[in-house]
């Protein structure tokens, strides 16, 4: 997308026509990942619908210009209840908009892991989630478990965990990351 002018008034309108037509949604990968401490400019939107409302979703946003938006519900990737309840409220381009919890937001990307050579950068973003925003450890391995991610998932988020700690202890002398 070409920048905030051409991005706020679809995300606008988007926002409005799924609301209005009661679909459940979230805003997911890079845009998740950008409020979740990613700077990488945002090139697109993916939003995930629950697998049963994505012909409504469709349907919702049919007359309108979508340029840059995917809805995305497929058999790898949707919407759960999980999900929705965890959901939180972000600024995309200043549109308070739903976003995944960022423990899912890294499961999905922790197994796509794709690189600069497809355009796409998951692992960078998955550091910068890691690094920026609190995790629940027990819901992040429980949606690992969930999305069938545990081997391709737990290496690579288990490395960045303890890099972000053994950073974290250098920067603080004295840190005890043990629990007393």
């Amino acid at each position: 997308m070409e920048g905030k002018a051409v991005t706020r008034p679809k995300l606008l309108a988007v926002k409005e026509r799924l609301n209005k037509a009661g679909v459940p949604w979230a805003i997911f990968a890079g845009a998740a990942a950008s409020c979740y401490g990613s700077r990488r400019e945002i090139t697109d939107i993916d939003i995930l619908v629950k697998r049963e409302d994505l012909e409504k979703a469709k349907g919702a946003l049919q007359d309108i210009d979508v340029k840059g938006f995917d809805i995305i519900a497929s058999p790898r990737f949707f919407l759960d209840d999980e999900m929705i309840r965890r959901t939180n409220w972000k600024k995309v381009f200043g549109v308070v908009v739903p976003v995944t919890p960022v423990e899912d937001n890294i499961v999905f990307k922790a197994i796509l892991q794709r690189g600069a050579d497809q355009g796409k950068y998951d692992v960078e973003d998955i550091e910068l989630m890691v690094k920026n925003e609190h995790l629940d450890l027990e819901y992040l391995w429980k949606r690992a478990k969930r999305w069938r991610a545990e081997k391709k998932a737990t290496t690579l988020i288990q490395t960045m965990l303890q890099e972000t700690r053994q950073n974290f202890e250098r920067a603080e002398p004295g840190f005890n990351s043990t629990p007393a």
